[in-house]
């Protein structure tokens, strides 16, 4: 290892003194994970030495965690965490490539207790479908043909397919997820659609008319199939429209959440709710609330799509709002003994992970906690 290298280029990153170039060259030596260990290691040296001058700790913070995350690639995982602090405040923790940022407004006064935990597995595919004459099919990633009227429906790989000939006009069905699973969906008129942990869409199984209509709760993502003279509708807790034509969005609409939110990625899509109605664009988000309908800009789209990538994306995340999603991705109660904690969390994490290397990382926060079976029982207060 070339360590002079490394220390110049690490400490021009710090200070926010690297050019393009020094960046790349960074980049290409961090590709390497005995680098990266060292890269850590130094940048814990670093911060502790005030190095980032008058920047203030929040921005040196983002602008080291946003470098890390989107430009770096370590070609095999990291085989330990390695934590620092940013001024007492901050926690980086690089876990298998990725980087997970934990901002807390209180430096903790002792070391948390180490506890030990029980691994609960993270979700996976798994759904229910209910056919239109009742019938319940338990769903997985493994390859079944399910009969249907005068056709049949494929499952394979965690999706499931449907075709025109599947089943008569008229007819409904109704896919579900559970807590802790997912699935994928093809419509008879090639819209895909990704459901999220606990969720659901009853559809028809054959469209017909000069319109396509499905029903969702929970969180769907969608790329819609372009048919100009068959608009797709989405019917969103039985309270909100989305009127489509052929886009991709986002419906974020669990019934433990405050908010209804779309988010579009591409196209164009109309939102109604109440006697409000607003056309998004591309990067917007409705907003809806009792019945309202505020618009968004500029929304942060790979935080609105991380799950569907496979990802925990805690960007500006409260504690309260980190453990509904690993509530709802983990199948596990969450209870606060002392109230909720005022915290803030920053990162990504993949979702493929026991639920006991996220409770580790929450410990180096300083969150205690107490895991019996299923139930998540946070200690730390207000």
């Amino acid at each position: 290892m070339d360590m002079a290298l490394l220390e110049e280029l690490t400490d021009k990153y710090v200070t926010g003194a690297a050019t393009a170039a020094d960046k790349r060259q960074l980049e290409n030596l961090l590709r390497d994970p005995a680098y990266l260990e060292a890269f850590g290691r130094l940048v814990e040296r670093s911060l502790h030495q005030e190095k980032y001058g008058n920047e203030g700790e929040e921005a040196v913070f983002a602008r080291i965690y946003a470098g890390i995350e989107q430009r770096i690639r370590p070609a095999a995982p990291l085989r330990r965490m390695w934590p620092y602090r940013i001024a007492a405040a901050a926690v980086l923790l690089i876990l298998a490539g990725s980087a997970f940022w934990l901002l807390k407004k209180e430096t903790p006064s002792t070391p948390p207790a180490v506890t030990q935990v029980a691994d609960v597995l993270p979700g996976s595919n798994k759904a229910v479908l209910t056919l239109g004459n009742g019938s319940v099919v338990t769903l997985d990633s493994s390859a079944r043909r399910i009969a249907q009227g005068n056709g049949a429906i494929v499952q394979r790989n965690g999706k499931l397919h449907y075709t025109e000939t599947s089943a008569g006009a008229g007819v409904f069905n109704t896919l579900t997820t559970p807590r802790g699973g997912q699935f994928r969906l093809l419509l008879p008129d090639g819209t895909e659609v990704w459901l999220n942990a606990a969720s659901s869409i009853r559809f028809p199984v054959a469209f017909s008319g000069g319109e396509r209509t499905v029903e969702v709760s929970g969180e769907a993502y969608f790329e819609v199939a372009q048919n100009a003279s068959a608009p797709f509708k989405v019917i969103v807790n039985k309270t909100t429209e989305v009127l489509v034509l052929g886009t991709a969005f986002n419906i974020h609409a669990y019934t433990d959440e405050r908010h209804i939110k779309t988010t579009l990625l591409s196209g164009r899509v109309k939102v109604n709710s109440g006697n409000t109605g607003v056309v998004l664009s591309p990067g917007q988000q409705a907003v809806q609330t009792d019945g309202k309908v505020e618009v968004e800009e500029n929304v942060d789209t790979d935080k609105v799509m991380a799950w569907k990538n496979g990802l925990f994306n805690f960007q500006d995340a409260s504690l309260e709002e980190v453990m509904r999603q690993l509530s709802r991705w983990y199948n596990v109660e969450v209870v606060y003994e002392n109230g909720i904690p005022d915290m803030e969390f920053y990162g990504k994490m993949q979702r493929n992970i026991p639920l006991s290397g996220i409770l580790k990382m929450l410990e180096r926060a300083d969150v205690k906690y107490r895991l019996e079976n299923n139930r998540l029982v946070i200690l730390t207060g207000k």
